[in-house]
């Protein structure tokens, strides 16, 4: 196995056991995956349902049903384009908001107990590690792209 798999391997594994860590953290109403929608919507301050359905590979009318039951949630708010009305962008409500800092809090709080026994440079290497090959896919995505 070339360096290349094992780095593939280790990123899968890194990933997986972060969200199954945080999976059983997501009780009721608000799934793992609603909750990866919200975080979604509080990164981008808003998003179309188009853009729902692409990102999660459902239909748009599965799209839809998702934020129907955000928005009788509370945790977001729906506004209609003024110039096409065909257009639905979604936006985190207070609640909505409330509820991602609140996870993200938690999150924080999780990982400071998990990597407790790591060092400041060695949390400081990994997330320039980890930037660096963001950057470098996002790089390459948009180049392949053009």
């Amino acid at each position: 196995m070339n360096i290349f798999e094992n780095l593939l391997i280790s990123l899968k594994k890194a990933s997986e056991v972060s969200i199954s860590i945080m999976k059983p953290r997501d009780i009721g109403e608000i799934n793992h995956s609603l909750m990866i929608f919200l975080f979604m919507i509080n990164n981008k301050g808003e998003i179309k349902t188009s853009e729902v359905s692409e990102y999660f590979g459902v239909t748009s009318g599965a799209a839809t049903g998702i934020a129907d039951k955000l928005e009788t949630l509370g945790l977001i708010d729906r506004h209609r384009s003024d110039t096409d009305r065909r257009v639905v962008t979604l936006a985190l409500s207070e609640k909505g908001k409330k509820l991602v800092q609140d996870k993200k809090n938690e999150h924080v709080e999780l990982y400071q107990y998990i990597l407790r026994d790591f060092s400041e440079e060695e949390l400081l290497n990994t997330i320039r590690m980890l930037n660096k090959i963001s950057n470098s896919i996002e790089n390459y995505f948009m180049e392949d792209t053009k």
